[in-house]
């Protein structure tokens, strides 16, 4: 029986052969168009999904108004981070993202001691962070490890990229203890080596220097490490939240943190300022809060493509 359906799709295939082929090419269009817009929007929706327990991941963002005028920040006041570590509760991780660039000297001693510098001009997706950084997103550790690498000050982990990149031609054992300056005057050891994260993610940094070298130099100023009444797009913020934690409870308590460091904040109901857990899920597509650099992606129109794709099939 089988066998005869396919005699007569053949015979009618052979007898209307402009109508026939009108019809293949048609499907075999619409089959790859459906396929193509399948994976672009895969790939948007797919961003962060690889974070373990990112439905407990959040970004720390601002929300202000000034004289009725309404505003939205991802970078939060630089102190806050610490803030969050001493008194509030329910937070298992604090993760300060202080985003810098800038031109990166990688110094290589040779066997007979003289040395070699390679300057790189303008290099960006460099961080200030601290270890939970690397607790929060799975990178895999190459060379050193999670609890040291970041521990003392003036310390750097590069990328395996970024590794290969500064010191070409060495082991990556043998690039651990080798010195990059930035910008001329911020001189950094690299204590470990990471692989390339191969997902899609927001979190595109590919060097990341210790926290604590921001005390220990004229970047605590620059950063306005002690400063509450203001803040600038480079200081992101990101925190996950210990299992049962009710998001709602953790920002009415970063609410008494905004009232009670930030004398500006809240005088009337035209000039407020508040702080929100905006989920690791929707960073990627909400543009009110766009990060340094950030691509946002827009949903309702990759669901506006699945909806052609199903058109082009139908």
């Amino acid at each position: 029986m089988l066998r005869n359906y396919f005699k007569t799709a053949f015979r009618h295939i052979l007898n209307n052969k402009a109508f026939s082929a009108i019809n293949i090419l048609g499907l075999s269009i619409g089959i790859c168009a459906a396929m193509v817009i399948a994976m672009i929007v895969y790939y948007e929706l797919s961003y962060d999904t690889f974070i373990p327990d990112e439905e407990n991941v959040y970004r720390v963002v601002l929300d202000a108004k000034f004289n009725g005028t309404e505003g939205h920040s991802a970078g939060v006041q630089a102190p806050l981070g610490a803030a969050i570590e001493q008194e509030v509760t329910g937070v298992d991780k604090v993760v300060p993202l202080f985003q810098f660039h800038g031109d990166v000297t990688a110094t290589i001693t040779n066997k007979d001691n003289s040395s070699k510098q390679t300057i790189f001009k303008n290099q960006d997706n460099v961080i200030f962070t601290n270890a939970d950084y690397f607790a929060l997103i799975p990178y895999k550790w190459l060379v050193g490890s999670v609890t040291s690498a970041l521990k003392n000050p003036f310390a750097v982990v590069l990328t395996e990229n970024k590794a290969r990149k500064y010191f070409p031609g060495l082991a990556l054992n043998k690039i651990v203890g080798k010195h990059i300056t930035y910008n001329n005057d911020l001189l950094v050891t690299v204590s470990g080596i990471v692989k390339d994260l191969t997902e899609q993610t927001t979190f595109e940094a590919r060097e990341f220097i210790s926290l604590p070298t921001i005390s220990e130099t004229s970047l605590q100023e620059n950063f306005m490490m002690t400063v509450w009444n203001d803040w600038m797009a480079y200081s992101q913020l990101y925190i996950k939240l210990a299992p049962g934690t009710n998001p709602l409870q953790t920002e009415a308590q970063l609410k008494d943190l905004m009232n009670k460091y930030n004398t500006n904040a809240n005088q009337d109901e035209n000039n407020t300022m508040s702080f929100h857990l905006q989920p690791l899920s929707d960073v990627h597509f909400n543009r009110l809060y766009p990060g340094v650099g950030q691509r946002i992606a827009h949903k309702p129109t990759l669901y506006t493509l699945l909806a052609v794709a199903g058109f082009l099939l139908l």
